[in-house]
């Protein structure tokens, strides 16, 4: 059985307050030495510790609750997600996890839901723009740490991924193999992903000698019937088949392959296809498909680490740029 507050304070030779302290992180503020920090969290592992979140909740006057808002739980998302969740567990919070399906007003009510209920700060992978979230900001008082896009800004916390410099060395690399003819189907043309991705296209072209046809760039959506919409406007539009495809987002190369599969089954055989994003099942597709992998579980972490520094530390806020992993297979 775990113990109690007052039992633990009792094994350690210690105040409960001092045992709270520890418990909350606080100890180099209250100037509490290192070893009885190190004996409080020893005896409260070993006892299986767990403290009555309710109770905490009062004491320190929050809910121990953060919300977390994604635009879609698929593999990317789901995994910060799982991450971010892990990391708050761990320290005593409580993940309130909400999709928007990439809809504003779907976005702004459950901001306003998750607001009314009291949490503690919101991670949140926006829709908006620097205006609508400055008036955001005016409304609510408590912190919020984008995730995977960011709005420009020093008084913004944000982490992301490289995302220009991940496209850049991915399509420098197809260019490099003497490929010329390469067509963008890309996301939302607002969210900085999408900017960021197709910037790093437009310079992979530019430095490899590689012209950039405004008319081989699309940009749509996110969604796997975006992809799809995408892949049938370029092979019915043009009367030869690409010579390479280059995807932003898994979903797209997903509705690129529903689309090759129905109505041009033959598309790999003459089309290179890279993307942006990764996943396992790559690894059996052939001809391979060269990617761009995100590393989730950094972004994850460092997004809650931010949160939980300024709810429990007072940090200020900060910004994270978290390098990509190029895939060739």
């Amino acid at each position: 059985m775990s113990l109690s507050l007052e039992e633990l304070a009792l094994k350690a030779d210690v105040s409960k307050t001092t045992v709270s302290l520890v418990l909350n992180g606080k100890s180099s503020i209250y100037r509490i030495s290192k070893e009885t920090e190190n004996r409080i969290l020893k005896i409260a592992k070993e006892h299986n510790y767990k403290p009555n979140s309710i109770a905490r909740a009062l004491r320190l006057n929050k809910s121990l609750t953060i919300g977390l808002i994604i635009p879609y739980l698929n593999r990317h998302f789901g995994r910060v997600a799982e991450v971010i969740e892990q990391n708050a567990r761990e320290l005593g919070y409580q993940i309130i996890i909400a999709v928007t399906q990439d809809c504003l007003n779907t976005e702004h009510d459950l901001i306003e839901n998750l607001y009314e209920r009291n949490v503690d700060g919101l991670i949140l992978a926006t829709m908006m723009n620097r205006d609508q979230f400055n008036d955001l900001s005016s409304k609510i008082k408590i912190p919020i740490v984008l995730v995977d896009r960011r709005i420009d800004g020093d008084d913004i916390a944000w982490v992301v991924s490289d995302d220009e410099q991940g496209t850049y060395e991915l399509v420098s690399v197809l260019c490099q193999e003497g490929v010329k003819d390469i067509y963008f189907v890309g996301g939302i043309e607002k969210l900085s992903t999408s900017i960021d991705r197709l910037n790093g296209f437009k310079k992979a072209l530019l430095d490899q000698g590689v012209e950039c046809n405004q008319s081989k760039i699309q940009q749509i959506g996110y969604a796997v019937a975006d992809g799809y919409e995408m892949t049938k406007n370029i092979i019915e539009r043009f009367s030869k088949t690409p010579e390479a495809i280059f995807t932003s987002a898994i979903t797209l190369l997903e509705g690129l392959l529903q689309y090759a599969k129905e109505n041009k089954p033959d598309l790999f055989s003459h089309t290179r296809v890279i993307t942006y994003d990764d996943h396992p099942m790559l690894d059996y597709l052939q001809p391979p498909i060269f990617s761009v992998r995100q590393n989730a579980e950094e972004i994850a972490k460092k997004s809650f680490e931010i949160m939980h520094g300024i709810l429990e530390k007072n940090k200020s806020f900060a910004q994270e740029l978290i390098k990509p992993e190029l895939i060739l297979r």
